[in-house]
């Protein structure tokens, strides 16, 4: 029996490792789930424990994924439901494994940099149970911008915010499209009187993409003013600066709002399809899940040297800012992220 502090972590430390293996070797987990004998919900929380010592194990991540899949299809847990395990209301029970999930993904994010499996399972999380809701994304832009301000080395946490950004880009340029193509659906619908009041109360408000990304931009300016020397800041501003200009540039400034009530997509491969061109960046592949999941990186970058011309203003604007930073920083490194952003702004026109 352990008795001393030492001897309990050693033997919660085996217990972990045993857990990962588990995940690992044993197909056996799976028919247990199946059958209804292991409920999916412990094995989740086996999971979390296992994460704790292990935060990058792709086994545990892929099992994880493949037991929310289960929770998410009823039918596929006879035994399971019968026993009154998942009596709670679908949309409660995926909103709860959404908060949950979000908070594993997080701690595992924070024990080991730059958790690729991490932050991958946190995008999948939201394509397969969120359906890129639009509320959630944002709040997911907001929740992570404190974690983001404290790794700035972390390329995978701000790989992340790039695919929320990139998703309500994404969504906003697929509405437009439609209204282009069908003008009488922006026309607002008669209502009665008595209907007046209803329909006020139940509006979903309305999100102003070209000021989101201005205020990612801003937020990348503290950081790189404040932080000189990181290349993932450099990185994640040239990735935004992309996408204030494929924005600007695909359709007028008056059809640059989306609603949250248009906010859910059929599937995840539509995700980034956008209209306009086949410019647009890849999202953030996960592990196991896609055949060009060891790509995503690199063919984003090169997609974002074919960047169209971008929009004039905005680019007086970078070059200003980059005058800035030369003219005040003692930084070696610092200067050579600026002159490279630089280099990178004279390719876009060609």
């Amino acid at each position: 029996m352990a008795e001393t502090s030492e001897e309990v972590a050693v033997l919660v430390q085996r217990v972990v490792k045993d857990i990962t293996n588990a995940f690992r070797r044993n197909p056996h987990i799976k028919e247990l789930i199946l059958s209804g004998t292991l409920n999916p919900i412990k094995d989740l929380h086996l999971g979390k424990l296992a994460l704790t010592k292990f935060p990058k194990s792709p086994e545990t991540w892929i099992h994880r994924r493949w037991v929310l899949q289960q929770l998410l299809q009823e039918t596929s847990l006879p035994s399971f439901v019968t026993k009154g395990n998942l009596g709670t209301i679908p949309a409660e029970r995926t909103q709860r494994l959404i908060r949950e999930e979000m908070e594993v993904c997080g701690e595992a994010a924070g024990r080991y940099p730059s958790n690729y499996n991490a932050w991958s399972h946190r995008i999948w999380v939201l394509q397969h149970l969120a359906k890129l809701d639009i509320k959630i994304l944002l709040d997911e832009l907001s929740s992570t911008k404190h974690w983001a301000s404290m790794h700035v080395s972390d390329h995978s946490g701000f790989h992340y915010r790039q695919f929320l950004l990139k998703s309500l880009t994404s969504q906003t340029v697929k509405d437009s499209s439609v209204l282009e193509q069908n003008p009488l659906r922006s026309e607002p619908a008669q209502l009665l009187p008595q209907d007046e009041a209803a329909a006020a109360s139940t509006e979903e408000p309305r999100i102003n993409i070209p000021h989101l990304l201005e205020k990612e931009v801003e937020f990348t300016t503290d950081l790189i003013d404040s932080y000189p020397g990181h290349e993932t800041l450099w990185c994640h501003r040239r990735h935004v600066f992309y996408l204030q200009h494929h924005l600007s540039g695909s359709f007028p400034h008056s059809m640059t709002t989306l609603s949250t009530a248009d906010s859910l997509v059929g599937t995840s491969s539509d995700l980034h399809h956008i209209p306009t061109g086949p410019r647009t960046a890849q999202a953030m592949e996960v592990d196991g899940l896609s055949d060009s999941s060891k790509q995503g990186y690199s063919q984003e970058t090169k997609r974002l040297k074919r960047t169209p011309a971008p929009h004039s203003v905005g680019l007086e604007m970078e070059h200003r800012f980059i005058d800035q930073v030369l003219s005040t920083c003692r930084n070696v490194e610092q200067a050579r992220f600026a002159n490279a952003y630089r280099k990178w702004l004279g390719t876009l026109g060609q």
